[in-house]
């Protein structure tokens, strides 16, 4: 049985809904050869925030591993990562690999939101060998919340970020790019002429027709206590090394950050769903609920509203994510953090490409009960769903051909350091790398529970 959640920001007010401790309230507080890999276009590819759905990928069991038949794996040393959240990562679909870089070790503390650090390191889960491993290779400076893609002859892609050396001040930010090769073990920085500003948060896709890099949004502001929200959207191209602004026909959608992004190849279309503007974190925050997207198909690009016809839909959310399931043609949505009693959520969403109807593919954990008091949860704050991974944030979300990669995150009880993986065969959601820490006291088995998450 598998049993997980979430908790993040927590308003309280005499009448108010409250949310979970461990979302990420901001107000506390190498040159290298350029790329020389191959370019054109991304057969099959979604790109959908860090996400790859290419053709190819064959899956032994609901977990996604198979047998090392022949011995290649060598003995298993028992490494992983440690928690983390805000970190980047793609999936690669002929490597059968989950690429993650980066991210944050920090973990809340009754419910207080301390400094994110700036990580490093550079981790690869192989599907075969069902085993992780960290790179040897130096790469980018360390940050978290930066874009992430994966891309045929290149690896794994990010851009942008921030990092912080401290518990205060303004943050720095970055507008590069990098790519890492897990066959060589070897971090390149891309070269690029252009002006795209600083951010991060953003939403990022590879284009499987030109194959160049679309980048929609995200936060341009280094400060900790204000927030720029965009929603410009730029390309790369990686043979002229270049950055340009898309010009877009149509009403964009409202500035954001945090929004969930994938790139619906069938139609050509840059798909966004939700996020957060320069409320985030306030009294009077109210969380984007929309699914927009900007059609290549036309010149120049257009923005249109997708779900204006849907009879149902998702609750407000920053922080989750989307990948397309090419197959069914359906966008999946999972997880992220609302503006409602619940906070965190581990539920999975299908929005129906040809329809245009969203509807629950797994509902995941429900609000049952308010808090005792601040930051005091009682066992069954919420109704835990069976075999559905913990309610979470800012974790990892990955799309492949065959399901979905959930990494890491920030939980009502902390940060977790599991691996989960979704089958669209089966429906099914299978523990890969299970948690050590982050999870809620009922979810973890606990019998005579003091609160949430002991």
């Amino acid at each position: 049985m598998i049993l997980r959640t979430h908790l993040g920001l927590i308003f309280l007010t005499a009448t108010l809904v409250l949310t979970g401790c461990g979302a990420d309230r901001e107000a506390d507080t190498t040159a290298t050869d350029a790329v020389t890999g191959t370019d054109g276009t991304e057969t099959g590819a979604d790109g959908s925030g860090g996400s790859d759905a290419a053709s190819g990928d064959a899956v032994a069991s609901d977990a996604g591993t198979t047998a090392d038949a022949a011995g290649a794996c060598g003995a298993p040393t028992g490494e992983r990562p440690a928690r983390r959240s805000e970190q980047a990562g793609a999936w690669d679909s002929k490597g059968q690999r989950l690429v993650m870089f980066g991210g944050s070790f920090a973990v809340p503390k009754n419910c207080s939101f301390v400094a994110a650090t700036s990580e490093t390191e550079t981790w690869i889960y192989d599907k075969a060998c069902d085993s992780w491993k960290m790179s040897q290779s130096l790469g980018p400076m360390g940050r978290g919340r930066a874009g992430s893609v994966w891309k045929e002859g290149y690896g794994l892609i990010i851009f942008g970020g921030r990092s912080r050396v401290g518990t205060s001040g303004p943050y720095t930010m970055y507008n590069d790019t990098w790519a890492f090769n897990p066959d060589t073990d070897k971090w390149t920085l891309i070269s690029a002429k252009g002006p795209i500003a600083k951010r991060f948060n953003v939403s990022m896709v590879i284009r499987d027709d030109t194959g160049d890099l679309l980048v929609f949004g995200g936060n341009t502001s280094g400060s900790a206590l204000q927030y720029t929200p965009n929603n410009d959207v730029w390309s790369y191209n990686f043979k002229s090394g270049t950055w340009t602004e898309v010009k877009t026909a149509g009403t964009p959608p409202a500035k954001r950050f945090f929004s969930g992004g994938l790139w619906d190849s069938k139609r050509k279309r840059f798909v966004i769903y939700g996020g957060a503007d320069a409320s985030l974190f306030s009294q009077t925050a109210k969380f984007k609920d929309d699914l927009w997207g900007l059609d290549f198909s036309e010149t120049p690009a257009k923005w249109t509203k997708l779900d204006t016809k849907s009879g149902g839909k998702p609750d407000g959310r920053y922080w989750s994510e989307l990948v397309y399931y090419a197959d069914a043609d359906r966008y999946v949505m999972f997880g992220g953090h609302d503006d409602k009693q619940q906070g965190n959520r581990n539920d999975l969403w299908g929005f129906d490409a040809t329809s245009g109807q969203w509807a629950t593919m797994l509902l995941g954990d429900v609000y049952q009960k308010p808090a005792i008091s601040f930051c005091n949860f009682p066992p069954d704050f919420t109704k835990v769903e069976e075999d559905v991974p913990e309610r979470r944030n800012g974790g990892l979300v990955v799309g492949s051909k065959e399901g979905v990669w959930i990494a890491g995150g920030k939980t009502d009880c902390g940060v977790i350091d599991d691996l989960h993986f979704y089958s669209y065969k089966t429906g099914k959601w299978a523990e890969v790398t299970g948690a050590t820490v982050g999870e809620a006291c009922l979810r973890k088995g606990g019998v005579n529970c003091n609160d949430y998450c002991q």
